[in-house]
């Protein structure tokens, strides 16, 4: 039988998996409606966008800002991981401890990636500019939830802590920055879609 936490975390996964939902279908939207031939494969593009194009050859934001780059992978897997882990220990408990107690080197290392950005929007001028205040609280909760990684199971009601603090972040996810998370494919895979549809992805290899 689930406990009150566990009851609370399913009711908040439920309830950012609808809320996403709804907002993707909405932001999906339809558009105008495409008469051109097309000229290309759609499947064929979406792959290329989520591989090739996202290399530091075709993508400048990562060939100037490798270290920004690499901090923010190394967080978001451990976020990740961390999120999937919670979600484990509510169906399978057991492989979810296993999970757990793998993760806690993966999420001191993510912790300090994720507190390498946050320093950096604070000190960067030009991040300053464009940063609203969601910008650094999407950073502090993910900090949170990898902290809580790290020390997992070194008390006995730290489960009870890192289940809750999961469920409020699954509550938040629809609500902010963080739905980022499932947008960014989203719109990537979309997009690869459009420009395959019309032939300009993969792109000729006179123009790579």
């Amino acid at each position: 039988m689930l406990t009150a936490v566990e009851v609370f975390v399913a009711l908040s996964i439920l309830w950012a998996a609808v809320s996403l939902l709804v907002q993707v279908v909405a932001a999906w939207g339809g558009g105008r409606k495409d008469y051109s031939r097309p000229a290309g494969s759609p499947i064929r593009a979406t792959l290329y966008n989520f591989t090739v194009a996202m290399t530091p050859a075709h993508k400048e934001s990562i060939r100037l800002h490798p270290m920004k780059f690499a901090a923010g992978v190394v967080m978001h897997s451990g976020a990740l991981i961390a999120l999937l882990g919670a979600m484990l220990l509510l169906v399978w408990p057991a492989a979810g401890l296993e999970i757990m107690s793998l993760l806690r080197p993966l999420a001191a290392i993510a912790l300090l990636a994720g507190l390498y950005l946050l320093v950096r929007r604070f000190t960067d001028a030009n991040l300053k500019v464009v940063s609203a205040a969601d910008d650094y609280l999407a950073i502090l909760a993910t900090c949170g939830l990898l902290l809580l990684a790290c020390v997992y199971r070194i008390d006995a009601d730290n489960q009870t802590v890192f289940l809750i603090y999961t469920g409020g972040l699954f509550i938040y996810l629809p609500l902010g920055k963080l739905r980022h998370a499932v947008f960014f494919f989203v719109a990537r895979g979309d997009y690869g879609r459009r420009l395959g549809y019309r032939g300009v992805y993969p792109p000729a290899a006179s123009m790579e």
